[in-house]
Formats: C-alpha cells, sequence, structure tokens
C-alpha cells in the first residue's frame, strides 16, 4: 500500500492512534488524496466525485473511495441523495491542521 492510499486513521480496523502530546491535533491522519479532494470541495463548495477526480487529477474509483473513508471520518458529508459532497467543519479543521505541519 503506498502513502497515498493509506487509510485515514480510525476509519478502518487498526491499532491505536499514536497519542503525540499535542492536545489540539487531530487524530485525522490525511493522505495526499485526502488533502486535494479536501482543498478543492472547500474550495468549491460541493460536487460530484466525477468532478472532483476530474478537477484533482486523481481516478475516479480513488476519489470515490476516498470520499467514503472521508464521509465515515466525518470531514465530509453528502449534500444530496445523489452523490454531491461538501467538507465539513472537522475537515476544514483536519487540512488546516495537516497543513500546518507542512510548514514545520
Amino acid at each position: 500500500m503506498t502513502a497515498s492510499d493509506a487509510p485515514i486513521a480510525g476509519s478502518e480496523s487498526e491499532g491505536p492512534a499514536e497519542d503525540d502530546g499535542d492536545p489540539d491535533r487531530s487524530e485525522t491522519a490525511l493522505t495526499r488524496s485526502d488533502e486535494r479532494v479536501l482543498a478543492y470541495l472547500d474550495d468549491v463548495g460541493t460536487d460530484y466525485p466525477a468532478f472532483v477526480a476530474s478537477n484533482t487529477g486523481l481516478y475516479l474509483d480513488h476519489v470515490e473511495s476516498r470520499l467514503d473513508a472521508l464521509d465515515a471520518a466525518g470531514l465530509v458529508e453528502r449534500v444530496t441523495g445523489e452523490a454531491v459532497y461538501r467538507i465539513t467543519d472537522a475537515g476544514r479543521d483536519a487540512l488546516r491542521d495537516d497543513c500546518a505541519a507542512w510548514s514545520d
């Protein structure tokens, strides 16, 4: 499994998340694909998985699987009965926290 395909912490059965001692740090570990999807949805508001894929350069099957994982983690949500997604406040927080780590 490549790093970009790694699951979000807590989205699948795995060992306990490591605690780095920072109570403000989210336990969600975003993949690069997750970051691209969340950043895109943060920019556009809502969109279909096919448009998310075409506008982020990711494969549709991969985007659909990441959206499912992000939805299960509460970072995105379906807006309608159709597969239209938007980022949640928790998703914005996770994206901001993850991007802050890049600047270290």
